[in-house]
């Protein structure tokens, strides 16, 4: 009969000592392996796992702008309020970067926008109109459109326009045709403005049509703007006010 191989002692512990070196020595590798024992550059990308590297593996500051490629912030991820006023100055956000209408009354504060903010702090509050009217010697009131407003506390407004007429002078006794305007705000005159044309053929003439400013009223105030017109008398019947226009300039 053929030999057994019969195990002993000896093939025990020899067999126990390499399996123990083998896996004794990987754990001791595995475990002193530290930065210093890695070269530079030698973890690679493709020897990290897709999204193996979290937030909390960055350092503050180690994501630049030129690690984000063009276009890779947008405003999916931008946080509620993540852009403050800090983030404006300088220029860092420019006009440019922001969309038509993308600025409302939700995004200023109150009272954020203050008068020192502005480099030109006047607006149009109103635009009033008027168009062709026969010159009579009147006075005959002017009609005028969008001649409503409201003035709050703390405004200034000036009212100031240009009118254009079509004029001849009749050749009667005083030299010319002459045509006045007056002009009312809330039923009280506060300016005016005059034309005249020796000419006793029709001719264009324009003229500048202003008011006195209106100051700071204590509460809002609606106003209103009319106009009317007449002259002396002197003007051929063919002589007519073409238009008007005047702008109501507010100052804070």
């Amino acid at each position: 009969m053929p030999n057994k191989s019969r195990l002993t002692y000896a093939n025990v512990v020899s067999t126990l000592a390499l399996f123990l070196a083998l896996s004794g020595g990987a754990a001791y590798a595995a475990s002193k392996v530290s930065s210093s024992d890695l070269a530079p550059g030698a973890v690679h990308t493709s020897n990290v796992f897709k999204r193996a590297i979290t937030s909390g593996k960055l350092a503050v500051g180690a994501v630049r702008s030129n690690q984000l490629v063009d276009g890779a912030v947008g405003s999916k991820q931008l946080g509620d309020g993540a852009v403050g006023s800090k983030q404006l100055v300088g220029g860092a956000v420019g006009t440019a970067k922001l969309a038509d209408g993308a600025v409302g009354s939700k995004q200023i504060g109150l009272a954020a926008v203050a008068p020192s903010n502005l480099e030109f702090p006047v607006f149009y509050a109103a635009s009033p109109k008027g168009g062709s009217a026969p010159v009579t010697e009147g006075p005959d009131p002017y009609p005028l459109t969008d001649s409503t407003w409201t003035q709050n506390p703390g405004q200034i407004e000036v009212v100031f326009g240009g009118a254009i007429a079509t004029l001849a002078y009749d050749g009667s006794g005083s030299g010319s045709c002459q045509v006045f305007f007056e002009v009312n705000l809330n039923g009280q005159q506060v300016g005016g403005g005059q034309f005249s044309t020796g000419s006793t053929t029709l001719e264009e003439v324009e003229q500048t049509v202003g008011a006195q400013p209106q100051i700071d009223p204590v509460a809002p105030v609606t106003n209103h703007l009319t106009a009317r017109t007449g002259s002396n008398g002197d003007c051929s019947p063919d002589s007519t006010i073409d238009s008007t226009r005047f702008r109501v300039l507010d100052f804070g």
